[in-house]
């Protein structure tokens, strides 16, 4: 199988495993989410819980270390 094969198969395995971490870490946020929303008086927080952006922010953060670290095993792998 062709190493670039190998990486987007881990690549795309990374994403959709850091998704439920992500939802998970973004609930455990909610008091930093509510106490932004009341430093700056925007809604960040709703009635139903932080708002999709603020799930998309720590899902993006949390596929930037991940892949971080899938291409430092992989570029390990080259040498």
């Amino acid at each position: 199988m062709p190493r670039w094969l190998k990486f987007s198969i881990v690549t795309g395995a990374v994403a959709l495993g850091a998704m439920p971490a992500a939802f998970v870490a973004t609930f455990l946020l909610y008091p930093f989410w509510s106490w932004i929303e009341a430093q700056y008086q925007i809604e960040w927080v709703g009635h139903s819980g932080p708002a999709d952006w603020c799930f998309l922010t720590v899902y993006g953060v949390f596929l930037i270390f991940a892949l971080l670290f899938v291409w430092r095993g992989w570029r390990r792998g080259a040498g």
